[in-house]
């Protein structure tokens, strides 16, 4: 199993979120809102070309359906530290799925990877920053793993 660290971001405020520094990096992020004094989580996506267009592309297509503060988190892999753009892309897309699939009953809106997940590798998963409502740690255990 292979171990990995995503930083999470402090939650900012989606409507100003695409005028952060690192709109032009790459990474995972993680969508909540407050709506009535209660935080959802809606979604956790990834993005190997840059935040800035994945992230439009969600204002425009679904996030406008739910009412409240829609805020996000940026997760930077942060360990391992020194890979290739290859390597980095793939641990990107294995995370997501993983982070998906162990999140699943507090998720609102992903679709993929809630029933069953198949990531290329096997990631145990430290989450630190401002993770929110992902835990600390997070795998998929032995018997719901797919070989």
């Amino acid at each position: 199993m292979r171990k990995i660290t995503i930083n999470w971001s402090y939650p900012m405020d989606i409507d100003n979120i695409l005028n952060d520094s690192r709109m032009s990096d790459i990474g995972i992020y993680y969508i909540t809102r407050n709506f009535g004094g209660k935080i959802s989580d809606l979604y956790i996506g990834k993005t190997v070309y840059n935040y800035k267009s994945r992230l439009e592309s969600h204002w425009w297509y679904w996030l406008d359906n739910y009412r409240g503060k829609k805020y996000v988190r940026l997760g930077t892999i942060v360990k391992p530290k020194s890979i290739s753009d290859e390597n980095l892309k793939q641990l990107i897309n294995d995370a997501e799925a993983t982070l998906i699939f162990c999140c699943r009953n507090q998720l609102v809106h992903n679709t993929m990877c809630m029933n069953s997940c198949n990531p290329s590798q096997r990631l145990l998963i430290f989450n630190t920053g401002r993770r929110g409502n992902i835990p600390a740690e997070v795998y998929i255990p032995d018997d719901e793993w797919i070989e």
